[in-house]
């Protein structure tokens, strides 16, 4: 009996690791006006810079512009059995407080540093489809990145793309996280996308917004630039292929 009452003893009074808190601010955006910023060598992959940071500046401060922004894109925490199968834990958002002077969509949670939280954006309809370059900022500057399908376990990569039918698959069978995601998603700045990629032309990519938490109270960042599907294409009235005359 002594041996036990010492364990449960020493683990009373280990120290717990206290809960932080988390901020996430997420834009989707029009890809024309997700270029407009950038500067010369601006679309190099992992790169900052002046015209990345005036994107940012622009959201942070409503200089963005309303037309180039999608509205139906708000990332939601995912639901628990999905978190879990991220290799996540489910999240609990604080109240939403007074409306904030900027053009993201802010999330804000408490959690232990060292997990991560997963959210979500699969409730797009219409047009743009396809998620082509995001725009991350968790420590260091903001910095943009291609979606690419992954080449292999190396190089590890920020912003990936896979089939969305693979990913719902791989989910189901309890292996998405720990055999096809974490071994090539690059969190190195705490922050990292993956992109289901739809197989319907006129549907919209879903996007896994993956946060790992900080050892302090830390604000992470996504721009999300859309652009229409090359399959979502009307051919003109006159095209050679036209089937009526």
């Amino acid at each position: 009996m002594f041996p036990a009452v010492l364990g449960l003893a020493l683990l009373a009074s280990a120290p717990s690791v206290s809960a932080e808190q988390y901020r996430l601010l997420v834009a989707s955006v029009h890809e024309q006006g997700f270029h407009a910023y950038l500067l010369a060598g601006g679309l190099r992959d992992g790169v900052a810079g002046p015209g990345l940071d005036r994107l940012e500046q622009s959201l942070d401060g409503r200089e963005f512009s309303n037309g180039a922004l999608l509205g139906d894109r708000d990332p939601r925490p995912a639901r628990e059995p999905v978190a879990r199968a991220w290799g996540g834990v489910p999240v609990r958002l604080a109240p939403a407080g007074a409306p904030a002077p900027h053009r993201w969509t802010e999330l804000r949670w408490e959690g232990r540093p060292g997990e991560h939280s997963v959210f979500v954006i699969d409730r797009t309809t219409g047009r743009p489809q396809e998620l082509v370059r995001v725009a991350l900022r968790g420590t260091g500057p903001i910095r943009q990145y291609q979606v690419y399908v992954p080449p292999g376990p190396a190089p590890r990569l920020a912003a990936l793309r896979m089939p969305l039918a693979f990913l719902w698959a791989a989910q189901e069978r309890g292996d998405v996280w720990t055999r096809h995601v974490e071994p090539v998603l690059d969190l190195g700045q705490g922050i990292g996308v993956v992109v289901g990629g739809n197989a319907g032309a006129l549907l919209a990519d879903h996007v896994y917004l993956i946060v790992r938490h900080a050892e302090r109270a830390q604000t992470y960042k996504a721009v999300l630039a859309w652009r229409q599907s090359p399959d979502d294409r009307d051919a003109p009235s006159d095209h050679p292929r036209r089937l009526f005359r």
